[in-house]
């Protein structure tokens, strides 16, 4: 299990930097992004879903579960933000005060600029912004990285 909770761990972190980094219209958007706005979004992120692996690893090499119990508890943390990030807007056209923090504009608007012409599988509910499908294929690794990791935990 170990094995599993690290490859999925990994792909979730090379799928986060693919899809910051490269344009694959109209799956993501990349184009529309400044440079800054992905250099911040690297720099916030990478860290924290490269820890999880770290903490994998150093469970399974020490011997110590408790590491990788709170690496699955970033992961999963990782993605309760995205969740929150994402469909709260959605489903109950609330925003997360720290969505754009620093950007200077609201996140209707980088969604509309960046996301509103990606690949999007969900019903409209009004003008609310909806999750796109490579954020929503995003979370879902999260989800199952950290919940791997977690079980992974009880193997080592």
């Amino acid at each position: 299990m170990p094995i599993a909770a690290l490859i999925t761990l990994a792909v979730a972190l090379a799928y986060f930097i693919v899809t910051t980094t490269a344009d694959l219209y109209p799956f993501n958007n990349t184009r529309e992004a400044t440079a800054e706005e992905k250099r911040a979004e690297l720099l916030v992120n990478v860290p924290i879903l490269a820890a999880p692996i770290v903490l994998l690893v150093l469970g399974w090499t020490l011997s110590l579960p408790v590491l990788a119990v709170i690496g699955g508890a970033i992961e999963l943390i990782a993605a309760i933000g995205g969740l929150l990030l994402w469909w709260m807007p959605y489903l109950a056209g609330v925003t997360m005060p720290w969505a754009t923090a620093g950007a200077g504009l609201t996140w209707d608007d980088l969604h509309q600029r960046t996301y509103a012409h990606t690949v999007i599988v969900l019903p409209r509910i009004g003008d609310r912004p909806r999750p796109n499908l490579e954020h929503m294929i995003l979370h879902a690794l999260f989800i199952v990285a950290g919940v791997l990791t977690i079980i992974a935990a009880t193997t080592l």
